[in-house]
């Protein structure tokens, strides 16, 4: 509905003998467009109600009641904005709102102040909350709110920064923002799946899609599965996987006979057990059933040379010397290892002493892992650089601890780990730590040039 620039008149009603009532005052305003009038008159009759707009045309008045409209302008914005009567228009203008939907969300939502009406749109929940209806009427979604108010109410309370991230969560089956946040970053994208990993115990979707696949009840589980696949170079069974983990126990130069291997084997495998059922995992692989089996197993893999020799005649494996296997030092936990009660220094020398003392023991595959933090720790920055130039020599990235990287070596190579640290912690966090790692663990003493090392003979 266009608009003239009106100029208003007030007058008092007076009987005119040529007066014409229109219809409707979208009729009055169109005639006076229609006719470029420009003068309108405020006819005060009896009381406010009957008070109305007027316009002199060819000498006849041509009027309709204000309907409570201050100005025609303010009713040709009125019906454009979609309000119906004036109270609502001028009440909505009190409140700061131009448009009928606007004026309707504050009024039935008791937002009180036009800031918080503003954010609400800034942030999408106008929009928003049609496309959380669409959404509800898709899936169940157990939130209930009755307009965008509430619907911005409720993400603020849940910690979401707008509608459309609240939008996205809801459709994955997510309620709050920083929950939400967490199960991306292990990649979940559904509740679901974050739900039944949680009840696994699982920490990652990788995890749970694993354990989907191949039958993995939970993170005992899983754990005991992982444990046993970083040992694995060339489609070994488990069960051939767990003789590699037994040999890699036995104590060096022992002579264990085929009967005694294959008895500890298969207390071994029944260990995987599911206790409340006395089942054998699903994944798990078998291919030993018989000491034939093993005794071609022992003679044939690569990775069993590593540990020792087996004796096609006497029938029994000879567990190799400790200097034939591979060894990781703990950098950090041997450099603040000092040579005195008094000297206190975090020394690189320490490692390089440790170095040669297994070396003559002879020790050939020797790898040294240590934190990014020590080499701004020690005090011989020069002997470091040494050692790093002759060794093979590992630094964990920054933010992440060696011994991450000193329990995996350990366990994808079942080598043995040079350190005084009991990985206490590490223990309460991962059985498989727990159980083996002190099989693994030479401990030591400096004293001067010397090393003390009671498990090594």
């Amino acid at each position: 509905m266009k608009q003239n620039n009106y100029q208003y008149y007030s007058a008092s009603s007076t009987n005119f003998v040529n007066q014409l009532e229109l219809s409707s005052l979208t009729e009055l305003c169109n005639f006076a467009q229609q006719n470029n009038v420009n003068a309108v008159f405020i006819l005060n009759k009896e009381d406010v109600a009957n008070t109305s707009f007027a316009i002199n045309f060819s000498g006849c008045i041509i009027q309709h009641k204000t309907n409570g409209f201050q100005t025609l302008e303010h009713y040709a914005t009125a019906t454009e904005k979609g309000f119906t009567n004036a109270q609502e228009f001028y009440e909505a203008l009190d409140l700061g709102h131009t448009k009928y939907d606007d004026y309707i969300l504050v009024k039935q939502s008791g937002i009180k102040d036009l800031a918080t009406f503003e954010t609400i749109k800034k942030k999408g929940f106008i929009k928003g909350f049609a496309d959380y209806k669409e959404l509800k009427n898709s899936i169940e979604i157990d939130v209930a709110v009755d307009n965008p108010y509430q619907l911005y109410v409720y993400a603020k309370e849940h910690h979401f920064e707008d509608a459309n991230s609240l939008l996205e969560a809801l459709k994955n089956g997510f309620k709050d923002a920083a929950i939400y946040a967490s199960a991306k970053d292990l990649g979940f994208n559904l509740y679901a799946d974050y739900v039944e990993a949680i009840e696994k115990s699982l920490r990652t979707f990788a995890e749970l899609e694993l354990a989907r696949k191949i039958g993995i009840r939970n993170a005992v589980d899983f754990h005991k599965y992982t444990d046993l696949q970083v040992l694995r170079k060339n489609d070994e069974k488990h069960d051939e996987l767990l003789v590699l983990i037994i040999l890699s126990r036995v104590e060096e130069g022992k002579k264990v006979s085929l009967n005694k291997l294959n008895t500890i084997l298969q207390n071994t495998i029944q260990e995987y057990k599911y206790p409340e059922t006395n089942e054998m995992p699903s994944w798990f692989t078998i291919s030993i059933s018989s000491l034939d089996d093993l005794a071609r197993f022992l003679q044939k893999n690569n990775q069993v040379k590593k540990y020792g020799t087996y004796d096609i005649d006497g029938e029994f494996f000879e567990i190799n010397r400790l200097q034939d296997r591979a060894v990781v030092i703990d950098a950090s936990n041997v450099a603040h290892n000092s040579n005195s009660n008094t000297d206190k220094k975090i020394l690189a020398k320490n490692i390089s002493i440790v170095v040669d003392f297994l070396q003559q023991k002879g020790f050939t595959d020797i790898t040294i892992i240590a934190d990014a933090s020590l080499r701004h720790k020690i005090s011989d920055g020069e002997v470091l650089q040494t050692i790093k130039n002759n060794y093979t020599y590992l630094e964990a990235p920054k933010e992440s601890p060696a011994d991450i990287f000193i329990i995996q070596y350990v366990k994808t190579h079942h080598c043995l780990i040079i350190s005084n640290d009991t990985f206490r912690e590490w223990k309460l966090q991962d059985l498989w730590v727990a159980d083996n790692i002190d099989f693994y663990r030479l401990s030591f003493l400096i004293k001067g040039n010397e090393v003390l090392m009671p498990d090594l003979k």
